[in-house]
């Protein structure tokens, strides 16, 4: 379906590697993603506090509905340990509609 935007949102998030299996486990849990891969080592540098810093983080993908995402960021706080986490949203410009069929069916509260 070339130029409609299909209703997948891919969510990029960084975190400590020791705490990703724990966040996209409970993520998965309240089924606000039906998917996420850990990318154990990421080598982020950033400004925060008026210095630039440096972290070794894991990066988690993951896929949502756009109905879900408000909800989201919502649990995001409470389950993620930074003040500032890092998620972002992007919407891809295609996927295949036997994935998106799995991922709304599997995102719906049980």
């Amino acid at each position: 379906m070339p130029g409609d935007a299909p209703d997948i949102h891919v969510i990029l998030m960084t975190c400590p590697p020791d705490q990703a299996e724990k966040i996209l486990l409970a993520l998965l849990e309240r089924r606000l993603v039906g998917c996420g891969n850990i990318l154990p080592q990421v080598r982020s540098r950033y400004w925060w506090d008026g210095q630039i810093c440096s972290d070794d983080e894991a990066l988690v993908v993951m896929e949502t509905t756009p109905d879900r995402l408000d909800a989201l960021y919502a649990a995001i706080p409470d389950v993620h340990p930074y003040s500032v986490p890092k998620v972002v949203a992007l919407q891809p410009s295609a996927c295949g509609e036997p994935y998106l069929q799995w991922l709304r069916a599997v995102t719906r509260p049980g």
